[in-house]
């Protein structure tokens, strides 16, 4: 038996023990009312937990995913399998990761698995870094699990110090407050480790920029250290000459301080931002207003959406002190300013379309430049009182309640060579803000390609390195004492000006998704041997001769055609799409992976696909000669394009020829007495309706438009440009895209009537007259009036403007006219009167995408609305909120947008590298011609064969007396004899320009008409002389005898 002496030693050691429950308490005193809240949570500890866990490698996780892994925890269970998994390195050192680490500086822990191997994550860092972050939680959780091969050198801990009984019990005295209680079992986590590996050969290293919480360490009778990032960035360097890690330390202090922080001396430049707490009270006491900001790319605007009710309105943040240091896609708070500082729509859009800047030379728009609040279908004005009926209402930035800190690429500033003595902008942002540092360092000025983001001031000591290199840069804080954030160094993606490297960041500028798809989508798709088969519900029309018209080479074969005659004489029409759906489950990672995505992109030498390519090249691409499951929409018309019913079917199909448009072409031309032939006949059937359907829709006014776009022919091997053509529209372009037109309209009224308030449509509103002053006025000049009453009216007077001298003319007018509408977008039909429904470039009352699934995500939710209206699958949940639906419709349009933006951008690249080993002579059309006093005389010119305009600078000077200038014209005269008017035709050669060794720009020259007055002048001085020498000649002859 057990003696009292023990007996009381044991009861002892027993209430001396630390307890399995916790029931922590605050006290908080709300900022409103000044109560004193009791705040009190329960947590249950456990005294099973060893040191952590980590994770092991079990095998692949599915079939498609072949290098995917599937991570197991498994528990460390004492010191000695602790040490065994410990690697060695020069530091010989376990990281003990805080959450400001996980925060701000995860870039240094992914970069450094060779340097720093051993790292321990917290759960109370991963908690708070999750509450705080959530793209940097999950960064730090996929670091934590990696396994296998790739990561054998690498050592990740988890401790869930919230549960330890070894770690989770405070001191009283060391609580203040949530953040010290998180510090504190931080702490613990060190020394506990630290306990546990004292005598071995490894150091226990708390990393924290927390300098309150490194000074509490000191009193751990050096179990551990505690050192900031930078202070252990700088060891590790020291350790590892040529690793340059500090140049990846998030910044926080001042940046042309080597010490960090603000100095006595720097003042404010912005407003302090208002704390959260006091953030959280005004909106919802309604001073404040949350919303999203949202950066223009054609001026330094911005605009936040507000929700007063169930209403939104886009409040535009006219300047960068209003910003105060918001960046796009931060969620803000905004106060909106009194009503006498809202401003005029008529002012603002005047402001616009004057205040866009233009590059020197760029690809030629096709339309106009959309607004963000048109993106996002807000309207962005109020009416206000009878006398002032629209103002845009304004505000400003009163706090930061979300950060969208990201990485971006660009390039450190250098000064161009042979410049000029005049100082750019962008060098004297650099001479303002570049300095030199006592420890080698430098402060630099990285320019991001992004037009939306400020420059970002970073800290390296490798900038002659970093010069003519296109670099990553992550924004870490912008101090309210600085005119521009501060960043830190990630990756190096290459060369400036390499072809590869430039995709690279044209993608990274647009953010199109370019990254392979996760294993959790691929694990959507079946397997790789599906077989198509008949199943319920489905119409078999494999007996029918479909077909497909797209381009050479297509892959993603989205849609089909068929046109047979009926015994009653009667033609049965259809269009058959890919039918997505079927392969694509709502709410799938594949479908929110399609939903983030919105649309593929493509670029000039790749496509990047919206969907993983078993679906966008093979299952779902309506392939000759194999079945495919289809939607289909199928009429009967008579011959004269009268329809006469309409029906809609999911369907097997299986197309029996794959034609390209020249192909199809080749049958529209044939002699009618080849329509035995089921190809032929079908094409030429369809190219009659065709025809009828077009001259129909012309003349209820929708608009015949054109757009400057080219193709590349590229190198098989290189994929470099070797030759430019202009794109030629054939009939069977228009046949197509007859059909497909017919198609989203009579699927768009399908959908409304069913679900006329949760309809995906499209719509196009109708132009303003101020965006199109400028056309009207030039087209004045020649003698021509635009009528913009209505599409068919400008139809009308488009169609009127001929000259028969210069063919080129109309469809110029028509190339401008396309520049002065907003493109289409997406929106929820439940968000809009169906008066504001209408497509005015179709002159339609409804519209909606439904024929491009493969490509589209809008079309993936037309497919799912009428699926439901015809009873073949249930409405989605999340299609019935016109909340989601808004927010999947703006998402679509900026994606399509940035979509729209890369493929810019890549005809540009190209274009460059085309021009670069010579230059061409073409002819050119003027667009623009600079007529303002005192301005460098000018011309704006498009040049048709390679799909570009520019500005080009006349040899003139701005006050050569010589020089007329005609406003109302459009035109200059120069010495009365060599003029320039808008729309003339002139002659420009096309050169590239070398700044640096890596970076090129394309430069237009005039050629004809020639500005030069010596050579003319001696020519006429010349011919003078040679005329007098002869006339004397002629005299001397005559007196001879």
């Amino acid at each position: 038996m057990m003696d009292e002496e023990e007996s009381d030693q044991e009861m002892s050691d027993i209430l001396t023990a630390p307890s399995l429950y916790l029931r922590p308490a605050f006290f908080k005193q709300t900022r409103k009312k000044g109560k004193i809240i009791k705040s009190v949570s329960e947590r249950y500890l456990r005294d099973d937990l060893g040191l952590g866990c980590y994770y092991v490698d079990e095998g692949v996780s599915n079939r498609r995913a072949k290098e995917a892994t599937v991570a197991k925890p498994r528990t460390i269970e004492d010191s000695n399998h602790l040490l065994s998994l410990l690697r060695t390195d020069k530091s010989n050192a376990l990281v003990i990761c805080d959450t400001n680490v996980l925060l701000h500086n995860l870039d240094i822990l992914e970069q450094s698995q060779k340097v720093m191997p051993n790292l321990v994550f917290p759960q109370t860092s991963l908690v708070e870094c999750r509450s705080n972050r959530m793209v940097a939680y999950d960064r730090a959780v996929e670091l934590l699990r990696e396994v296998g091969e790739k990561h054998h050198n690498r050592c990740c801990i988890f401790f869930p110090d919230m549960h330890h009984s070894q770690t989770a019990h405070i001191e009283e005295d060391e609580i203040e407050s949530i953040n010290d209680e998180n510090d504190a079992r931080i702490r613990n986590v060190a020394a506990l480790f630290g306990e546990h590996l004292r005598g071995s050969n490894f150091r226990v290293i708390l990393l924290t920029d927390d300098v309150a919480s490194r000074e509490k360490a000191k009193k751990t009778k050096h179990l551990y250290e505690a050192m900031s990032v930078r202070s252990w960035a700088k060891e590790l360097d020291d350790l590892h000459p040529g690793l340059s890690l500090t140049d990846s330390v998030a910044q926080y202090g001042n940046p042309t301080s080597t010490k960090g922080g603000k100095s006595g001396s720097e003042e404010d430049i912005f407003r302090p931002h208002v704390g959260q707490s006091e953030l959280s009270m005004g909106v919802k006491s309604g001073r404040y207003y949350r919303g999203a900001i949202r950066s223009e790319r054609s001026s330094k605007g911005a605009y936040v959406t507000i929700r007063r009710g169930d209403e939104r309105i886009a409040v535009t943040i006219e300047n960068t002190l209003d910003r105060n240091r918001a960046i796009d896609g931060d969620v803000v708070a905004i106060e909106l300013h009194s009503i006498e500082k809202w401003i005029s729509t008529d002012t603002s859009k005047s402001n616009n379309i004057q205040g866009v800047e233009r590059k020197k030379v760029e690809i030629a728009d096709e339309t106009a430049e959309p607004t963000q609040n048109e993106l996002a279908n807000v309207p962005d004005a109020i009416s206000v009182d009878d006398k002032v009926r629209n103002l845009k209402p304004t505000g400003r930035v009163v706090g930061i309640l979300r950060r969208n800190f990201a990485s971006y690429s660009g390039s450190i500033y250098e000064k161009a060579k042979g410049s000029t003595s005049e100082v750019s902008e962008r060098e004297k942002i650099a001479l303002e803000n570049e300095r030199e540092h006592a420890d080698g360092s430098a402060t630099c000025v990285f320019f991001p390609t992004d037009t939306t983001i400020p420059p970002i001031l970073i800290r390296t000591s490798q900038r002659d390195r970093f010069l003519g290199q296109r670099i990553v840069v992550t924004m870490d804080s912008w101090p309210s004492y600085s005119s521009y954030p501060l960043g830190h160094y990630v990756e190096t993606i290459g060369p400036a000006g390499s072809k590869d490297v430039e995709t690279e960041v044209l993608l990274q500028q647009f953010k199109i998704a370019h990254e392979p798809f996760p294993a959790q989508v691929l694990a959507c798709l079946p397997p790789n041997d599906y077989k198509i088969t008949m199943v319920p519900d489905r119409v078999d029309l494999r007996h029918l001769p479909v077909l497909s018209i797209d381009p050479p080479g297509c892959k993603d074969i989205d849609d089909a055609l068929h046109c047979i005659v009926l015994p009653n004489g009667n033609y049965q029409v259809g269009v058959s799409i890919a039918d997505v759906t079927h392969y694509v489950s709502p709410g799938s990672a594949m479908d929110l992976e399609a939903a983030n995505r919105s649309t593929s992109t493509y670029l000039v030498n790749k496509r990047l696909d919206m969907l993983p390519a078993l679906l966008t090249t093979d299952l779902c691409s309506l392939r000759a000669n194999v079945d495919r499951y289809a939607f289909s929409v199928i009429w009967e018309v008579t011959p004269d394009a009268e329809i006469l019913n309409v029906d809609f079917k999911k369907t097997v199909i299986h197309s029996i020829a794959a034609l390209t448009y020249q192909q199809a072409q080749t049958f529209i031309d044939q002699p009618d007495n080849h329509n035995d032939d089921p190809q032929v006949g079908a094409v030429k059937r369809l190219a009659s309706l065709a025809r009828k359907f077009r001259k129909k829709r012309i003349d209820a006014g929708a608009l015949t438009l054109a757009s400057p776009e080219v193709k590349f022919v590229l190198d098989s091997e290189s994929l470099n440009p070797t030759d430019v053509q202009a794109y030629a529209l054939l009939e069977a372009n228009a046949l197509v895209e007859e059909f497909m037109l017919l198609a989203n309209i009579t699927v768009a009224k399908k959908i409304l009537r069913h679900y006329p308030t949760l309809s995906v449509l499209r719509r196009h509103p109708a132009p303003n007259r101020a965006m199109f002053e400028g056309l009207i006025s030039k087209a004045r000049c020649r003698g021509f009036e635009i009528d913009i009453e209505n599409s068919k009216r400008l139809a009308d007077s488009l169609d009127a403007a001929v000259l028969e001298s210069e063919p080129y003319f109309n469809k110029l007018l028509r190339i401008l006219s396309t520049r002065c509408m907003s493109p289409a977008q997406y929106f929820c039909s439940g968000e809009f009167r169906p008066m504001d429904w209408h497509h005015y470039g179709l002159a339609a009352p409804v519209y909606t995408h439904f024929t491009s699934p493969i490509r589209r995500y809008a079309d993936v939710c037309v497919h799912r609305l009428l699926a439901a209206a015809i009873n073949v699958a249930p409405l989605p949940a999340h299609l019935s909120s016109k909340t989601y639906l808004h927010d999947l419709c703006a998402n679509m349009n900026r994606r399509h947008r940035a979509a729209q933006l890369a493929g810019r951008a890549s005809v540009q690249l190209h274009t460059l590298i085309f021009f670069a080993n010579d230059s061409k002579e073409e002819d050119a059309y003027i667009l623009d011609v600079e007529t303002a006093e005192k301005s460098d005389p000018s011309v704006r010119v498009m040049v048709p064969q390679y799909g570009i305009e520019g500005q080009v600078k006349l040899p003139v000077s701005s006050d050569d007396p010589k020089l007329v200038r005609l406003p109302k014209e459009n035109k200059i005269i120069y010495n009365g004899n060599v003029s320039m008017q808008v729309f003339d035709k002139v002659r420009v050669k096309i050169w590239v320009r070398e700044i640096q060794a890596y970076q090129r720009e394309l430069e237009i020259e005039l050629l004809n008409p020639s500005f030069s007055l010596e050579v003319p002048n001696k020519r006429k001085a010349d011919s003078t002389e040679v005329s007098k020498k002869k006339k004397k000649s002629r005299k001397k002859k005559k007196s001879m005898p």
